[in-house]
C-alpha cells in the first residue's frame, strides 16, 4: 500500500476527528451559554416583581371538580373523607388573591431588608365577590368575611340562604354599643386580634347554632329531630377564615415569595419553549420537596394541604411566563407532588400562578374599621335571640 496515500486517509480521518470534537465543543458551549442566558433571564424576571411597592399572586386549579376529587382522594391514600366532593367543587372553583406591599407606599419590595415588615392581603372567591380576606397591616390583622357567600358556597356551614339573611338583617337590629358586630355581619373589614382566634371560632359555632334553630312555624318534629343530631364543631368555613388570618400575621406570603425566588435561583434549571400569545415560556426543572414547601403557604387557603416529606425526592417541571422582562405567570401540575400510586399514574392538578406588579388587593389599612372581640359576636347572639326568639 502507498505509505504518502495511508498518510494522506489518517490525515483525513484525525481531520475529521477534529472537526467532529470542535463541533461538539461548540454546541455544548452554546447550549451551556444558552442555559445560562435564560437562568439569568428568569433571575431578573422574578427580581422585577419588587421593583414596585407591591406584588400581587393569583392561584387557581385549571382543573373540573371530578379531576380535583381525584387529585384530593389520591393526596389522603386513598380516603374519601365525607366532606371530599365538597372541597373538590371548592378547589376547582376557587381562586386564591394575595398581595404584599411595602410600609411606605413608595418604596420598592427590593429596596426593603428582610428584617422589615410588610403589609399583606388576601382574599379567597369563587368567582364573584371574596368570600373571606384578611389583611395584616402595621401589625394589625383585620378580616372581612361574607355570610350570604358563605351559605351559598359552603355546604358544610350548614347555613342556608334565609339564615344567612337573617344573621345579616340582624346588624340593623344591633345598638350602637355593637357597632363592631354590625360592620361584622355585613361584612365589613374589622380588626381582631389574632390570638383570639379560637374564642371567634366558638363564637361563630354559637352564632351558626343559633341560625340553625328552627321557626316556631316548622313546628315541634323540627325541634325534635334537631335534638337528635346535634350541631358539629367548628366547621371548614370559619376555618379558613382564621387559618387565611393566622397565615397572614404570619407573614407567610412574603415567606412563599421569598421561597419561590429563592428555588428559581438557587435550585432551578431552565430551558427556552418558545413564544406564544405574547409572552416568552420557559421551563424549569425544580426539586420537588423544597418546591412543596414553598408552595404549601399559599395553597392551604385552596383545600391543598402539602406535606414535603412525604413529597418523591426527585424534580419537578413548571412552565414559566415572561412578559416584558417581568415573571408574570406560572403554571405547575400538583400531581408531580403526590407519592407513586399502586396502579397508576397520580392524578393530575395544573395549578395556575399568576404574578403581577400592583395591589389587586390593596394593602393599606382599611378606613374606619372598628375592633371586633369574641363578646361582641356572642352578645349579638344574645341580642337577637332575646329580641326575635330566633335568629
Amino acid at each position: 500500500m502507498d505509505v504518502s496515500s495511508l498518510f494522506r486517509s489518517r490525515a483525513r480521518v484525525a481531520g475529521a476527528a477534529v472537526c467532529a470534537a470542535a463541533l461538539a465543543a461548540a454546541v455544548t458551549s452554546c447550549s451551556a451559554t444558552e442555559k445560562l442566558t435564560t437562568g439569568l433571564q428568569v433571575k431578573r424576571s422574578v427580581e422585577k416583581l419588587g421593583d414596585k411597592p407591591a406584588a400581587t399572586v393569583l392561584v387557581q386549579a385549571d382543573a373540573s371538580q371530578q379531576e380535583a376529587h381525584d387529585f384530593l382522594r389520591a393526596a389522603r391514600g386513598g380516603s374519601a373523607g365525607g366532606s371530599l366532593q365538597e372541597q373538590a367543587r371548592l378547589l376547582s372553583t376557587g381562586e386564591l388573591t394575595f398581595a404584599v406591599g411595602s410600609e411606605e407606599e413608595k418604596t420598592a419590595l427590593a429596596d426593603l431588608s428582610k428584617s422589615e415588615r410588610l403589609n399583606v392581603a388576601a382574599a379567597l372567591n369563587f368567582g364573584g365577590k371574596d368570600t373571606v380576606a384578611a389583611k395584616s397591616v402595621a401589625e394589625q390583622l383585620y378580616v372581612r368575611v361574607n355570610l350570604r357567600s358563605v351559605a351559598h358556597h359552603f355546604e358544610s356551614a350548614q347555613l342556608d340562604a334565609g339564615r344567612a339573611d337573617r344573621l345579616v338583617a340582624l346588624a340593623d337590629r344591633l345598638p350602637a354599643t355593637l357597632g363592631s358586630a354590625k360592620d361584622a355581619l355585613r361584612g365589613k373589614w374589622v380588626r381582631v386580634d389574632p390570638d383570639a382566634f379560637d374564642a371567634f371560632v366558638a363564637a361563630a359555632q354559637q352564632m351558626r347554632e343559633a341560625a340553625q334553630a328552627p321557626a316556631p312555624s316548622e313546628g315541634a318534629r323540627a325541634g325534635q329531630e334537631r335534638e337528635k343530631s346535634p350541631a358539629p364543631g367548628p366547621r371548614q368555613e370559619f376555618a379558613r377564615a382564621t387559618a387565611l388570618g393566622s397565615a397572614l400575621a404570619g407573614q407567610s406570603e412574603r415567606e412563599f415569595l421569598d421561597g419561590l425566588q429563592k428555588t428559581l435561583a438557587e435550585h432551578a434549571t431552565f430551558a427556552k419553549a418558545g413564544e406564544h400569545d405574547g409572552a416568552e415560556h420557559v421551563t424549569a426543572s425544580m426539586p420537588g420537596r423544597e418546591t412543596a414547601r414553598d408552595l404549601s403557604r399559599a395553597l392551604t387557603a385552596l383545600g391543598i394541604r402539602l406535606d414535603p416529606s412525604t413529597v418523591p425526592d426527585e424534580r419537578i417541571t413548571a412552565e414559566l411566563e415572561i412578559r416584558r422582562g417581568q415573571l408574570t405567570g406560572m403554571t405547575l401540575d400538583a400531581g408531580q407532588f403526590l407519592p407513586p400510586q399502586r396502579d397508576a399514574e397520580p392524578p393530575s392538578l395544573p395549578l395556575e400562578f399568576d404574578f403581577g406588579g400592583g395591589d389587586a388587593i390593596p394593602t393599606l389599612a382599611p378606613d374606619g374599621a372598628r375592633t371586633l372581640q369574641p363578646q361582641d359576636l356572642l352578645a349579638a347572639v344574645v341580642y337577637g335571640a332575646l329580641g326575635t326568639g330566633r335568629l
